[in-house]
């Protein structure tokens, strides 16, 4: 959620060098994009204030839960100091803020940050951003036509189980006509469930395991809907602006971006048990989203503003104090 901030950073200060610091062992994820230039990470506060370099132009601070970084920005001093309201002491230290709400998704709240420096459209900014990281698989990867994502990286707590999710295609097959093909993005920890649909030999089956982030974009940045639990990947999905709808263990919209074209499904009241959900109601969310116009129009608006964007960029204006 944080790639479409960083590339928009890069797009503000072109002409500045982008050093991500953390607190984990993420380096991986944020090198491997064209417009960061340096991953540090740094977990104790004195290695963070010495990954914090003395004359930045700017900081883009995207955690909210603790006074250090109000503090580091005190202590370091950049020109713009971007960072969440929260009710918190360090509030003051920030010269462009936004009010954080744990019911806003956290990928629209780092791009609103930005948004009090120059105003833009955070969809296309999201879209824009996929859509340059999957450049370099430009030809490479067989686009999807339906992509479900069955994974769930915090634990079962989190998983809608695999035979729904084949029950659920069962029951898109029937209502679009039977000529779909639905694509598996599985990861590591889903082995059991690729030899399952291994087994089901079906021709209407893709398993996709290992894709890089790249890839994944690529497969699924011109897919006709995108199904999830709530992993990794089912960022890529919203990211890239096409219709979406996630099955969730409770409503928790820091994880779901919610718009005309996404659906959000959740266990009937009382229950936070994923499983409880029968693939018929996620159905209805999917048939929601791929018959409702305004969902189309919506997708498509934000699709060909990314791509003027990307094929006619435009500089953005000189950003003061930068």
């Amino acid at each position: 959620m944080a790639f479409p901030a960083l590339y928009l950073v890069k797009k503000l200060w072109p002409d500045k060098q982008v050093r991500v610091v953390s607190r984990f062992d993420v380096g991986d994820f944020y090198t491997r994009l064209p417009w960061v230039d340096q991953f540090v990470r740094a977990d104790a506060f004195s290695d963070q204030v010495r990954a914090f370099p003395r004359g930045a132009s700017a900081s883009l601070t995207l955690h909210h839960s603790s006074e250090r970084f109000a503090l580091l920005n005190l202590l370091r001093r950049p020109a713009l100091r971007l960072g969440f309201n929260n009710r918190r002491i360090g509030d003051c230290v920030w010269t462009h803020s936004h009010v954080k709400d744990i019911r806003e998704y956290i990928g629209l709240a780092n791009l609103r940050l930005l948004a009090t420096i120059q105003p833009h459209d955070p969809e296309a900014i999201a879209r824009e951003c996929f859509l340059e990281i999957a450049r370099p698989c430009a030809g490479m990867v067989k686009p999807a036509d339906i992509v479900l994502i069955p994974g769930g990286g915090k634990g079962p707590f989190k998983r809608w189980s695999v035979e729904h999710y084949v029950a659920l295609a069962d029951l898109l097959q029937t209502r679009l006509g039977g000529d779909a093909v639905f694509s598996f993005v599985l990861g590591p920890a889903e082995t059991a469930e690729r030899a399952w649909l291994e087994q089901l030999n079906r021709p209407d089956f893709r398993l996709e395991s290992g894709r890089s982030v790249a890839e994944l974009v690529a497969l699924m940045q011109d897919a006709r809907l995108v199904v999830a639990n709530d992993c990794g990947p089912s960022h890529i999905g919203q990211g890239l602006c096409v219709p979406y709808v996630g099955v969730f263990n409770e409503p928790n919209p820091e994880w779901f971006w919610a718009r005309d074209y996404t659906r959000d499904v959740v266990p009937d009241a009382g229950s936070s048990d994923i499983n409880s959900i029968p693939p018929a109601r996620v159905l209805e969310a999917c048939m929601a989203v791929l018959a409702d116009p305004k969902s189309r129009s919506s997708c498509d608006r934000v699709a060909q503003a990314a791509h003027r964007a990307l094929n006619n960029p435009v500089p953005l204006q000189a950003l003061p104090n930068a």
